[in-house]
């Protein structure tokens, strides 16, 4: 247990730090994000149309009769096309528990990832490193490739998301491969 305890606390911290710096300094992730031209007309509209925070699909329907459906689809193609997150009151960020909820997740991921190293025999360091990356890549893959296929998202977020997620697992696991023994 006390290698689950050191691994997670010490590889989740290593992926905070990682993950900090890899969005508030680098620059491939503000990259892979776009501007509306003329944004106000459409945040005006949102903020009059849309009552509560969530996700939307535009267009969309509640009746997923293969008719409603099939307007639906006629529409996507006509466009325009919109998958968004919508907080019409505004996006209330509180940096400090944000922050805090990120440290926390990291901590799990890497609680999950030394545990399952732990199941693993006879692996050298280099080969634990690749195997916590490579277990947090294949997540990653499970998440945002199907977001590629199915809902269009840009193909620079997808490989930007995927790519990081290496870094990112890669930097931690050369923490909790030093941490995991046979």
């Amino acid at each position: 247990m006390k290698v689950l305890i050191k691994g997670a606390l010490i590889g989740g911290l290593v992926a905070f730090i990682w993950m900090n710096f890899s969005w508030m300094v680098l620059p491939w992730h503000g990259m892979t994000l776009s501007t509306l031209p003329n944004e106000a007309p459409v945040a005006e509209s949102l903020k009059n149309n849309v009552t509560e925070s969530g996700l939307y699909i535009l267009p969309w329907t509640a009746d997923h009769t293969e008719e409603a459906m099939g307007a639906v689809n006629q529409k996507m193609e006509k466009g325009p096309y919109a998958y968004m997150v919508v907080h019409p009151a505004g996006f209330k960020k509180n940096m400090g528990k944000m922050m805090l909820f990120g440290l926390l997740f990291n901590v799990l991921i890497a609680f999950i990832l030394t545990y399952l190293l732990t199941k693993t025999r006879g692996l050298s360091y280099i080969q634990k490193v690749g195997f916590v990356k490579m277990a947090a890549v294949a997540g990653a893959l499970v998440i945002v490739v199907p977001n590629l296929i199915w809902w269009q998202f840009p193909l620079a977020y997808t490989l930007v998301t995927i790519v990081d997620t290496a870094f990112t697992w890669g930097f931690a696991g050369l923490a909790i491969g030093k941490i995991v023994k046979d």
